[in-house]
């Protein structure tokens, strides 16, 4: 006799579950991340590069620490080495998501738990658990596998 088997429920995110941004949920559907990308820069380069396309683009990049040579996408570059060194660039009047959404870019998407995010955004890690972590993916936003 066999019995039959429940589904395995999914584990629920702690404050300890790390989170990314799972560029390959950006790739599904009918989603645009170079608009959202856009969308971060400073309002200097918003202004700047309003007619650039510089969707794709990729760039070599050392990186000061190992002298390793990266190809970076020119948009995340600039956002890395000039907006992201504005003041303001993860404010407090931003949505919880945008200000992670930042992090993500400006940390090179490292995996960061609910209570890291917090120290770094200025929030409580109970209410960005609460908004990254249900079942609603927000701007590609979810736990880091493996």
């Amino acid at each position: 006799m066999t019995l039959p088997t429940k589904p395995i429920r999914s584990l629920r995110p702690t404050l300890d579950t790390p989170f990314h941004i799972d560029y390959g949920w950006w790739n599904k559907g009918d989603r645009d991340l170079r608009v959202y990308l856009r969308s971060h820069l400073c309002a200097q380069h918003r202004d700047q590069l309003a007619e650039a396309n510089l969707d794709g683009d990729l760039v070599d990049w050392i990186d000061p620490l190992t002298a390793e040579v990266k190809r970076m996408d020119a948009l995340v570059l600039l956002m890395q080495a000039h907006c992201a060194q504005q003041p303001g660039f993860i404010g407090e009047h931003s949505s919880i998501v945008d200000a992670a959404f930042r992090v993500f870019l400006t940390n090179d998407n490292q995996p960061l738990t609910p209570r890291d995010l917090a120290e770094r955004i200025d929030r409580d890690a109970e209410t960005i658990l609460r908004t990254i972590g249900g079942k609603q993916i927000y701007q590609g936003i979810r736990p880091a596998s493996g």
